[in-house]
């Protein structure tokens, strides 16, 4: 998603979670939650334009989604190491009781 800003929209029963740049249509990140989903959903966090957290609580488990959009090959070593060094802090942050669940876009070769 490469929408500016940080935002929580429901499209068609769809709830939509992003964030981007402020000023820029460049990188940004997403959630789409179906409706049943969107119904466990109790906390969601846009670290930054590569990063959103969405905590659910379901009926049998507490949930940590962590979606990624992250640098690719051409990016500079160290904003890529202020990337995996801010995502490694976040996982550890999350409870230990709580599924985790990583997702994203990984392409380190593009």
């Amino acid at each position: 998603m490469r929408w500016t800003e940080q935002g929580r929209l429901v499209i068609d029963g769809a709830t939509v979670l992003y964030s981007g740049k402020q000023d820029h249509h460049t990188h940004g990140v997403g959630l789409i939650l179906s409706s049943c989903v969107a119904q466990a959903l109790v906390g969601w966090r846009p670290v930054n334009e590569r990063i959103i957290t969405a905590k659910l609580y379901t009926r049998h488990a507490k949930v940590t989604i962590v979606q990624v959009y992250a640098p690719t090959e051409v990016t500079s070593e160290e904003e890529k190491e202020i990337f995996y060094t801010q995502l490694q802090g976040l996982l550890e942050e999350i409870p230990s009781y709580d599924i985790k669940l990583l997702i994203g876009d990984f392409k380190a070769g593009q």
